[in-house]
């Protein structure tokens, strides 16, 4: 999921769940899920860390599968796509806290520490660590009442404690074009982008877009309806906006319309993140049969 992302919101679980950001410094979030699913080709695009409170989380991608049960957590690094599935446990839904850092604030490696490669599990992460990434969550929350000064600093508190831990973070990378293309595109989801309005923004033909992004794996088109859906899933996840609202939010005028590209993208649709249905039974075994793949081409 990108760092850009809409404006936060606020309507069981959901109802007083709201993401916030603030620029330049991250966004703190809870995510709260129903059933469980399996997210695949989920975009990270910048540095999180997060605390699993309720159920667990499984993710595969460059190094991996990693499961992170309830009291862990994980680290990701940015620009890199995971598989993620999210399972409720013992009757609660699933239920994790979220810090996704700017990466203006990852500085340099401190010495003798090696940068996370994809991501990395605490298994028992300090009481400093969640103290630090509590206080950090709160300063994001706290929005212009705590000066950004200070919030940041309680956000560099969180990687300080990673790096007494063993690990931080790798500095951000030059950004490829279609990096750039990403974070224009996923600042506003909503709006009619075009791809030669997007060559122009960002200085290039519309051919060398194209190219490009072909070379990336990726088509414009493909790649808007990407960052719309991962955008969409994070608001079905952290708020409680009503799915009509979140598919406007998203660029639709049409909620059949966006319920239908949803399912195409992710395989379930936007009301099964909140609501227990007889089909999820389905979607938790598809899960359990990609794990029992994925294990048996180790």
């Amino acid at each position: 999921m990108s760092f850009h992302l809409p404006t936060e919101a606020a309507g069981a679980p959901w109802q007083d769940l709201a993401f916030h950001r603030r620029d330049d410094i991250g966004v703190a979030a809870t995510i709260v899920q129903a059933n469980p699913l399996l997210c695949r080709r989920l975009r990270i695009d910048a540095p999180s860390l997060i605390f699993v409170e309720a159920g667990c989380k499984t993710l595969t991608g460059p190094s991996g599968r990693h499961t992170v049960h309830e009291g862990q957590c994980v680290a990701l690094a940015g620009q890199h796509d995971f598989d993620i599935a999210n399972e409720p446990g013992d009757g609660r839904p699933y239920r994790a806290r979220s810090l996704t850092i700017a990466p203006a604030l990852v500085a340099a490696p401190p010495p003798g520490v090696r940068p996370i490669a994809s991501l990395v599990e605490l298994a028992a992460p300090a009481p400093g660590l969640r103290e630090a990434f509590e206080r950090a969550m709160a300063a994001i929350e706290a929005g212009d009442a705590l000066p950004a000064a200070v919030a940041a600093n309680r956000v560099r508190e969180v990687l300080l404690w990673l790096a007494e831990a063993g690990h931080c973070f790798p500095p951000p990378r030059p950004p490829e074009l279609a990096d750039r293309v990403r974070a224009l595109l996923a600042a506003e989801p909503a709006r009619a982008w075009r791809s030669d309005e997007v060559a122009a923004r960002l200085g290039v033909s519309e051919a060398t877009l194209r190219r490009k992004l072909a070379a990336s794996g990726t088509g414009f088109g493909d790649l808007l309806i990407d960052i719309r859906m991962s955008a969409a899933l994070f608001l079905l996840q952290s708020t409680g906006r009503p799915v009509t609202e979140i598919a406007g939010d998203v660029g639709y005028e049409s909620p059949s319309r966006f319920a239908a590209r949803f399912r195409a993208r992710f395989d379930f649709s936007p009301s099964d993140i909140r609501s227990h249905h007889r089909g999820i039974a389905r979607i938790g075994t598809e899960i359990e049969r990609r794990r029992a793949a994925a294990t048996a081409a180790e």
